[in-house]
């Protein structure tokens, strides 16, 4: 967990993204430590050894900034 980075964000979500395609690791989601039994969503709230072939970097700002950025592996 970073805080607010303003515009730096993005740029570290981005670095997040291409480490976890390099290590083939998917980080946990931070502050939940056990979803609740109802929820249909796979959170992930340990690290998670699995094959990444993409990543999905999403960004949104003040004043309506908002970008997506697909990475793949090599």
């Amino acid at each position: 967990m970073t805080g607010r980075l303003l515009a730096g964000g993005a740029s570290l979500d981005v670095a997040a993204a291409l480490l976890s395609l390099r290590d083939q690791v998917i980080p946990p989601t931070t502050g939940t430590t056990a979803p609740a039994a109802d929820c249909p969503v796979d959170l992930v709230t340990a690290p998670r050894e699995t094959p990444v072939r993409h990543a999905l970097v999403l960004a949104r700002g003040r004043g309506g900034f908002n970008s997506a950025a697909v990475l793949s592996a090599a």
